[in-house]
């Protein structure tokens, strides 16, 4: 009898040494790009956003201190990789989330499945990483996907136009979001005109806009990000067009002050955050602008959502175990100033409302950050790819 007591004790001292929290801290390790095309966006001020999460806590959950580590990928897979191994099996990182760039996410996703940790993608847009390279233990998508993107952008068809042509970056998020475009255009009644990729960071958009307008497209897409998305639109409306313009980079409201609403006025957006305006949300925005001297974007609240979110699982599971924080975070309904409607589904899909803006004209501005307007707010669940069309291998 003393055996078997003696025995149960250990099992129950090995159980709750497992659930506690690894090395007594929890260490995020915000990558993103800190110097480049996403910058504006993302970087800095995505870094700000987590630690703003962590100080919520009061820098500690469940007694235990929490450490931010930054890391710049440059928008290079190897340099992301590089990093990400050095953050797991020397600096003990619990999780690296934000990404930004797809195809330094889907190298950074490889080496964490690899250590079996977890990575919390909130810039990088690919639907895929829901879809075949899935993995719910491992990799939760927080803020957006290329396929709510179209199917967001097909149901404002009506009102842009049915004839349309696409400039497209040339990597993983520009070729995801145009192939996810296609099949939701043609079957809202599009007729796609004409398509063009141009190189990542490109600064000279003539010759493709110049295809643009030969085309005689009703709407021109921009399928690309940060400075290309601003670039494309400068040289649109340097060239006089008058075709419509939907920009997927338009989303960070320091590029869009700094390119001018005389440039931006007209142009459409879908914003995976949609600001609520309440006085929670307007809080968190001042204190925000008084770190960084610049509105927020939705990357850096939706990081500053999953961080806080990712904590909160933490805390309840008193664990850092991915698994076990991963199944927290699916149990716990997100509400935030980022969403109040959201929810963690199994194949890693946080599924929330999003929204069509508008970049407002310089007339209908009422202050410094007054730039866009919601058009139309959509609702999660009619905009994210069911859960049973991602072909996620996992849940099979």
């Amino acid at each position: 009898m003393r055996t078997m007591v003696s025995a149960l004790a250990l099992l129950v001292a090995a159980s709750a040494a497992q659930a506690q929290i690894a090395g007594d801290k929890v260490r995020i390790g915000v990558m993103t790009d800190l110097s480049g095309v996403y910058e504006s966006g993302a970087g800095h001020g995505s870094v700000e956003a987590v630690r703003m999460a962590v100080e919520e806590f009061g820098g500690k959950v469940n007694g235990k201190p929490i450490e931010v580590l930054a890391g710049d990928h440059q928008n290079k897979p190897d340099v992301g990789v590089s990093i990400a191994n050095r953050w797991y099996d020397v600096d003990k990182v619990d999780v690296i989330t934000e990404l930004v760039n797809s195809a330094v996410a889907f190298a950074v996703l490889d080496v964490t499945k690899q250590k079996n940790k977890l990575v919390m993608l909130a810039g990088a847009g690919s639907a895929d990483f829901t879809g075949k390279a899935c993995a719910p233990d491992n990799s939760v998508h927080w803020v957006y996907d290329t396929y709510q993107l179209s199917a967001s952008i097909a149901a404002a068809v009506p009102q842009l136009g049915k004839k349309w042509y696409f400039i497209s970056a040339d990597y993983a998020f520009g070729a995801a979001l145009e192939a996810g475009l296609r099949p939701s255009l043609t079957k809202a009644g599009v007729d796609i005109v004409g398509a063009v990729k141009h190189p990542l960071s490109n600064h000279d958009f003539s010759s493709f806009v110049l295809q643009a307008q030969n085309s005689g497209a009703d709407v021109i897409a921009l399928n690309n990000g940060g400075d290309d998305t601003i670039n494309g639109l400068k040289a649109i409306r340097e060239f006089g067009l008058k075709a419509k313009v939907v920009g997927f980079g338009l989303d960070s409201p320091l590029a869009v002050k700094a390119m001018g609403l005389e440039v931006g006025q007209g142009a459409y957006n879908v914003s995976a955050w949609v600001n609520r305006e309440d006085d929670e949300t307007k809080a968190w925005i001042a204190k925000f602008i008084e770190r960084r001297k610049v509105f927020p974007g939705s990357f850096q609240v939706g990081v500053y959502s999953a961080v806080k979110h990712y904590l909160k699982a933490v805390q309840a599971a008193d664990s850092t175990d991915n698994k076990k924080v991963v199944a927290k975070m699916r149990e716990l309904p997100v509400r935030d100033i980022f969403t109040n409607d959201g929810y963690l589904r199994p194949d890693g899909r946080m599924v929330h409302s999003v929204a069509l803006t508008q970049i407002k004209s310089p007339a209908e501005s009422k202050g410094e950050w007054d730039l866009v307007k919601t058009v139309g707010p959509l609702k999660g669940d009619d905009v994210f790819r069911p859960l049973d069309q991602g072909g996620c291998p996992a849940l099979k």
